[in-house]
């Protein structure tokens, strides 16, 4: 079993590290970890494939299971045991909304779509390519090109 390695930025992961904490460890590979929003407390493993980077510090503020790997990918240590926070947690940047207001589209990482309305999909390639993500208006070319096709963007914070 492999564990989850995030190719996007991992600022979802880094970011839940105020909120997971280990309680006590029973063993180097077995710790009680407390999710400060609910209070919940649960036994986590690390995975096998996973001991070595997790014997690694983690950075500072991240959670404490979220390693770096040498190329750059993050890798949660207890992807298959995870918190039920992390497990709910949707790595969104953006929502897209359709005319009806219903979320048709979701934006994650830098600029990567994700949506099952072909059409969107491609006006949003095709809107990507006419100005550069991190551009000063990046956001609001985006938006307004959606806009014109009945489309919403929200960022999510």
């Amino acid at each position: 079993m492999a564990t989850f390695t995030c190719t996007r930025c991992g600022k979802c992961c880094i970011s839940l590290g105020r909120h997971i904490r280990i309680e006590r460890s029973l063993s180097s590979v077995q710790h009680y970890v407390r999710n400060a929003i609910s209070g919940e407390v649960m036994i986590v493993t690390i995975h096998p494939d996973s001991r070595d980077l997790f014997s690694e510090e983690p950075e500072e503020g991240w959670c404490p299971f979220l390693r770096r790997e040498q190329d750059g990918r993050f890798t949660c240590t207890i992807y298959e045991n995870r918190p039920a926070v992390c497990r709910n947690f949707r790595c969104l940047t953006m929502v897209i909304s359709g005319p009806d207001g219903t979320e048709v589209g979701q934006i994650v990482g830098k600029a990567t779509i994700t949506t099952r309305d072909a059409a969107l999909k491609e006006l949003w390639n095709n809107l990507k390519k006419q100005f550069l993500f991190g551009e000063p208006g990046w956001f609001e070319h985006m938006q307004k090109g959606l806009v014109a096709h009945g489309y919403t963007l929200e960022a999510v914070t």
